[in-house]
C-alpha cells in the first residue's frame, strides 16, 4: 500500500478507522486530538481495556490492544496483522491508523515498512472467485502518529518503508510460488527483472560457466536434477560508494534432501529453501531504491537438490571451488555445500563485509523458537552491528559461537571434512563449515533464518508462508554501517 501521514484522522470514503491503544492508559488522552472523544467513547463502549491481543469493533473504530508500554516492534507488527484481519473485506478503498502517545517515535518509525505490507497477500493461484474476496488493494494506509510527534517528521521514512516493503513483497512472492513455477531459471529471470528495474547490473553463470569456476559444491548439489543449476550476480555501484558489502543468499528451488530423503510431512515446505536467495537481492534492490552510498554485490548460487540414479550419493568426495575436498556424510546438508562456493567466489569483489543468509538447519528453530534467526560470526564488532539493527527493525537475532573446537566434530577420514558433525550442536557446524570457505581477512556473518524465512501459520505479525526476513535489518545495517563517518 501507499503510505500517507497525517496529524489528522482524514474522512475517507469507504476508510476503516483502527486506533491502537495501550493498557493503563485513557484511550482518550492517547488518541490524537481530532479523535479523542470518538476513540474515548467507542472504548468505553466496548468495556475496551487495551490488553496485548485485545480486538473490538465499535462505532466505526477497530480498537486494537499493545498491552502495557513500552512497547515493542514485534508486539506493533502483530498489532498491525490482527487488525488487517479484521478489516480485510471486499470494497475496503483504504485504511486509517491512529497511533497511541505511549508508541515511541523509533518503534512507529521501525513498523512503517509492515504498514506498507498491510493488505499484502499472495493469492495468486487462488480462482477468481477467491480472489474477488480477498482484500484487493486499498490503495492508501493513512497514518496518524503519536499525539505529539509530527507527521511531517516521518514522511522521508514512509518513503523509505514503502521502497523496502516491494522489495519485501518480492521476497515474499519468489518465496511462495510452488517449485514447479520456480526452478533456477525462474529464479534468475526473476530476480534480473528486479535488478535491471532497480538500475543494478545482473549476470547469469550457466552450467558451462560453473564447471569453469570449478564449483563442485553446487555441480554436485545439482547433480540428480534435471534442471541446470545457475549462479546469480546482482551488483550495485553508486558513484558514492563508500565500501562493498557482498551478501551471499542460499537458492535451492526445492529440497528433497536428496538421496538422504527428507520425511514426507515437511517436504512441501521447502520451496522455501530459496529464501536465502530471495533475501540478499530484495536487499540489492532496497538499497538501489534508497540509493544507499555502499556498492552492494548479491550473490546466489540456485539449483534443486533431487535423487536419482545421477545424484550425489553419501560417501562421495566433492572438491570446492576453494580446492577443499568435502566428504557427503549427509545429501541432505545440501545449502552449506552451494554456499561455500559462493563464499570463496566473492573474494573477487574485496568485500569490506560478507554476510550470507540461508535456511542451513532445523536445528536452529530447536534452539531458538521462531522469534529470532540464528547469528553466527567470529567478528564481535559486525556481529554486535547486526544484532542491534535487527533490534530496531523487529528482526531479532541471537548469537552463536564459532569456536575452533568445533571444527573437530567435521573431521573426515577421507578428505578435508565433513559436510556434517553429527546431531548435537547442528547450526554451529554448519556456520563452522562455512567459515572454512570465507576469503581470509573478511569480517563475516552468517545468518541461519530457517526458523523465520518462513511460517507454516502466522507468528508475531508475520505472514504465513514467506516472511522477507532479513531485508530490513539488511537496509539497516548498510545504512548504519556505510552512511556515516567513513571506518
Amino acid at each position: 500500500m501507499r503510505l500517507r501521514l497525517s496529524d489528522t484522522v482524514p474522512r475517507a470514503r469507504g476508510a476503516r478507522r483502527i486506533a491502537f491503544l495501550h493498557e493503563g492508559r485513557d484511550p482518550g488522552a492517547g488518541a490524537p486530538s481530532p479523535v479523542r472523544a470518538a476513540v474515548r467513547a467507542a472504548a468505553r463502549a466496548a468495556s475496551f481495556r487495551g490488553k496485548d491481543r485485545e480486538l473490538a469493533a465499535e462505532d466505526g473504530w477497530v480498537l486494537c490492544g499493545l498491552g502495557k508500554a513500552p512497547v515493542t516492534p514485534a508486539r506493533l507488527r502483530a498489532a498491525l496483522r490482527r487488525a488487517g484481519r479484521e478489516v480485510r473485506r471486499p470494497g475496503e478503498r483504504g485504511v486509517v491508523l491512529c497511533f497511541d502517545a505511549a508508541v515511541p517515535a523509533e518503534a512507529f518509525r521501525s513498523i512503517l515498512p509492515h504498514a506498507a505490507l498491510f493488505d499484502y497477500a499472495f493469492d495468486r493461484y487462488k480462482s477468481k472467485d477467491r480472489e474477488k474476496k480477498s482484500a484487493g488493494s486499498r490503495g492508501t494506509a493513512t497514518l496518524v502518529p503519536p499525539a505529539g510527534k509530527r507527521a511531517r517528521d516521518f514522511v522521508a521514512a514512509a518513503r523509505e518503508a514503502e521502497a523496502l516493503a516491494a522489495a519485501v513483497a518480492w521476497a515474499r512472492d519468489v518465496g511462495n510460488t510452488p517449485g514447479n513455477d520456480l526452478g533456477p531459471e525462474d529464479l534468475s529471470r526473476e530476480a534480473k527483472t528486479l535488478a535491471v528495474s532497480r538500475g543494478a547490473r545482473f549476470r547469469a553463470l550457466d552450467r558451462k560457466e560453473i564447471e569453469k569456476e570449478r564449483m563442485g559444491g553446487l555441480l554436485g548439489v545439482n547433480a540428480g536434477s534435471a534442471r541446470p543449476p545457475v549462479f546469480l550476480v546482482g551488483e550495485y555501484a553508486p558513484k558514492n560508494a563508500r565500501g562493498t558489502a557482498v551478501l551471499v543468499g542460499k537458492g535451492i528451488t526445492f529440497d528433497s534432501g536428496g538421496i538422504s530423503l527428507k520425511p514426507a510431512p515437511s517436504m512441501g515446505e521447502m520451496k522455501y529453501d530459496m529464501m536465502g536467495a530471495a533475501t540478499v537481492f530484495a536487499s540489492l534492490a532496497a538499497a538501489a531504491a534508497l540509493g544507499l552510498p555502499v556498492r552492494v554485490v548479491a550473490l546466489a548460487p540456485v539449483t534443486e537438490n533431487m535423487p536419482g540414479g545421477t545424484a550425489t550419493r553419501p560417501g562421495d568426495i566433492l572438491r570446492m571451488r576453494s580446492g577443499k575436498t568435502v566428504e557427503v556424510d549427509n545429501t541432505d546438508a545440501e545449502g552449506r555445500l552451494i554456499l561455500a562456493d559462493a563464499l570463496s567466489y566473492a573474494e573477487r569483489f574485496r568485500p569490506d563485509v560478507l554476510i550470507d543468509y540461508a535456511t542451513l538447519t532445523g536445528a536452529v528453530q530447536i534452539a531458538l523458537g521462531s522469534e529470532c534467526g540464528g547469528l553466527l560470526s567470529p567478528d564481535d564488532a559486525l556481529a554486535a552491528d547486526l544484532i542491534a539493527a535487527g533490534e530496531a527493525t523487529g528482526e531479532r537475532l541471537w548469537r552463536l559461537p564459532v569456536w575452533d573446537e568445533y571444527r573437530e566434530n567435521l573431521k573426515s577420514e577421507w578428505a578435508d571434512m565433513r559436510n556434517t558433525g553429527g546431531r548435537a550442536a547442528g547450526t554451529i557446524n554448519g556456520g563452522v563449515f562455512l567459515k572454512e570457505f570465507v576469503p581470509e581477512g573478511v569480517p563475516w556473518a552468517h545468518l541461519d533464518v530457517a526458523a523465520v524465512a518462513h511460517f507454516e501459520k502466522e507468528q508475531s505479525g508475520w505472514p504465513a508462508g514467506a516472511s522477507g526476513f532479513g531485508v530490513g535489518l539488511t537496509i539497516e545495517y548498510l545504512r548504519r554501517r556505510f552512511s556515516g563517518p567513513a571506518r
